[in-house]
């Protein structure tokens, strides 16, 4: 998932913001051994060139004039709902941040720490169950990033939260798929997780 560089002796993350910048098709998913998923896109990209998929951080494998190739292994594919990606499904995609590049949403590194299942529905209200070992990373008004996309905690319940969607943010993106059942991507705020760590 989340993809470290280790250039010159130094370690360098690679980081997104949330901030989808297109929505891609899965034209093709290959099984047999690692999982290879093919996406229709504009986006311009390189062999090697990290994307956060649904929030999913990985690398591009191959390009062709219709989009890219990428590959999940198998950590990734227990993690992350990829195993549940489908052809002809979209697919929120975010190309990894530049330096000086201005930070629209919040941090994210593309790590995701588990999959959520969507509760509840009210409006434009949606509710989500959080798992015991990381509902201490729940905190009011924080930020979240659930398939990639950069939202803020509206309320939090034990271990319900829930974030408010709205009508540009379904636009855009493919949140507006998730229904009661739906499981997501979630990554936790990471300065939650880093002062809360040990606790």
């Amino acid at each position: 998932m989340m993809k470290n560089r280790l250039v010159s002796g130094r370690i360098y993350y690679t980081m997104f913001t949330g901030i989808i910048e297109e929505k891609g098709k899965i034209t093709g998913i290959t099984k047999s051994g690692v999982l290879k998923i093919a996406i229709e896109s504009k986006l311009e990209s390189m062999p090697g060139d990290s994307i956060a998929i649904n929030g999913v951080c990985l690398t591009v494998a191959a390009i062709n004039d219709k989009g890219f190739t990428v590959e999940v292994v198998q950590q990734t594919k227990e993690m992350t709902t990829a195993l549940g990606w489908r052809i002809n499904a979209y697919v929120n995609l975010e190309r990894a941040i530049a330096l000086g590049t201005r930070l629209g949403g919040h941090i994210l590194l593309g790590h995701v720490d588990e999959t959520a299942k969507c509760v509840r529905i009210k409006g434009n209200e949606y509710f989500f169950k959080a798992s015991r070992e990381n509902q201490k990373y729940l905190i009011p008004k924080g930020s979240i990033g659930i398939n990639g996309v950069s939202l803020t905690i509206k309320s939090i319940t034990r271990d319900i939260f829930s974030v408010s969607l709205v009508p540009f943010t379904l636009e855009h993106t493919v949140l507006d798929t998730v229904k009661i059942g739906s499981l997501v991507n979630v990554e936790y705020d990471y300065f939650a997780k880093i002062l809360l760590a040990n606790k």
